[in-house]
C-alpha cells in the first residue's frame, strides 16, 4: 500500500514497505523535481514526534504558537489555566462601529490574530475550539471584550504550547484502526440567541482525526432537539470518515460508536414510528435512525462527565477541561 498526500507543494508519501517507496520514487522522479526529506518529522508547521519504543506518535505547533505569541508581544505573559473563563459567552454587547475609520486598523488585527488561532485550533489544538468559534462570530466588529478573550486564549497557549495531539499502536486488532465518536451540545447557552452549539470528536488509534465546534443553525426548543440535531450532523462525519478509512485499506466491520449523554436522544434514534413531539426535527429523526438500521452508527450512552464532546460546547472550569482535555489530546 502507498498513499501519497499533496498540498501544493509539498508532499507527504505514506508506504507500507520500503521497495514500494523507492519503486515510487524511481518513477516520479524522471518527470518531477522531488527531494527526498527522509521520514517525516515536519509538515506545514507541524512538527511530528516519535516514541517508538512506546509506539506513540505526536504532532505539535510550539515554533508556529512561539511566533504566534511574539508578533502579538504575548510571549512573556502569564498564563492562563483555560481558554475562557469558565461559563462565560462573548456577546456583541461592546462591538465597535465597524464603518468608523478610525476602528479599522483595530478590526484588522483581530482579524489575523483570530485567524492565526484558527489554523492552530484546525491542526493540533482542538482544545481551544470552542473559544475559537466564539471569538471568530465577531470579525467585523470586536469589542474590548473580545480583545481580552482571545488574549487570555494566547495566555493560555503560553502555558502550553508544547502541548499536541498523539496516536498510540494498538496491538489488538479488533480495536485497532477502529473509528470511535462523542457527540453532544449545549443547549440555549448562549443568552444573546439562545442558539445552542455542537460540539463533535472522532478518534483514531487513541488521537483525534475531526473535531468541531459550530453554533447551529436554527435555535432548538428542548435539550434533546438540540442534542439530536449534533448527533445528526455527527452521523454525516461519520458516513465520510468510513468512507475514507475504507479507501484507505482500514474498512470499518462493526458499526461506529457514538458517544451520546442524553438518553432521550439515544432513543428517539431506534424507536420506530413518528413521535409527534418531533415531528419538527423529523427528516433528522429519520436520517439518523436510517443509519442505525444500516449498522453505519449505534448512540451509546456516556456519563456526563466523560463526555468528551463537552469541551467543544462551552467554556468548562478547569477540572472538567483538564480531564476532558488529557483524553482529547491523548495525553494520559
Amino acid at each position: 500500500t502507498l498513499i501519497v498526500s499533496l498540498y501544493v507543494d509539498d508532499g507527504l508519501v505514506a508506504s507500507s514497505s520500503a521497495e514500494l517507496y523507492q519503486k515510487f520514487l524511481s518513477e516520479i522522479q524522471p518527470e518531477f523535481t522531488i527531494s527526498d526529506q527522509g521520514p517525516l518529522k515536519q509538515y506545514l508547521g507541524v512538527s511530528i514526534t516519535y516514541d517508538r519504543e512506546n509506539g506513540r506518535a505526536t504532532l505539535s505547533q510550539e515554533k508556529y504558537t512561539n511566533d504566534l505569541l511574539e508578533k502579538y508581544q504575548m510571549a512573556n505573559c502569564k498564563p492562563a489555566n483555560t481558554p475562557l473563563v469558565s461559563g462565560r459567552f462573548l456577546t456583541g454587547e461592546d462591538c465597535i462601529d465597524k464603518n468608523d475609520p478610525s476602528a479599522q486598523a483595530d478590526i484588522k488585527t483581530y482579524q489575523s490574530l483570530v485567524g492565526g488561532l484558527l489554523w492552530l485550533s484546525n491542526s493540533t489544538r482542538p482544545d481551544i475550539s470552542f473559544a475559537v468559534n466564539q471569538l471568530a462570530r465577531y470579525l467585523s466588529c470586536p469589542g474590548q471584550s473580545h480583545f481580552i478573550a482571545a488574549k487570555r486564549v494566547l495566555r493560555y497557549l503560553a502555558g502550553t504550547k508544547k502541548l499536541g495531539i498523539s496516536f498510540k499502536r494498538i496491538d489488538d486488532e479488533d480495536l485497532a484502526n477502529v473509528l470511535i465518536g462523542y457527540t453532544d451540545s449545549d443547549h440555549a447557552g448562549n443568552p444573546e440567541d439562545r442558539r445552542s452549539v455542537t460540539g463533535f470528536v472522532f478518534f483514531l488509534n487513541g488521537g483525534p482525526i475531526a473535531w468541531s465546534s459550530k453554533r447551529q443553525a436554527c435555535i432548538a426548543i428542548s435539550s434533546t432537539e438540540a442534542e439530536f440535531y449534533s448527533a445528526s450532523q455527527a452521523g454525516l462525519d461519520v458516513v465520510y470518515h468510513r468512507r475514507i478509512l475504507d479507501e484507505l485499506g482500514f474498512s470499518q466491520q462493526n458499526p461506529t460508536v457514538l458517544y451520546e449523554d442524553n438518553m432521550a436522544c439515544i432513543h428517539l434514534s431506534k424507536k420506530d414510528g413518528q413521535i409527534n413531539r418531533a415531528k419538527h426535527i423529523d427528516t433528522r429523526v429519520h436520517r439518523l435512525r436510517e443509519l442505525v438500521r444500516e449498522n453505519v452508527l449505534t448512540l451509546v450512552k456516556v456519563p456526563t462527565a466523560d463526555q468528551v464532546a463537552d469541551i467543544f460546547t462551552k467554556a468548562l472550569p478547569y477540572q472538567a477541561f483538564s480531564k476532558l482535555r488529557s483524553v482529547l489530546m491523548n495525553s494520559v
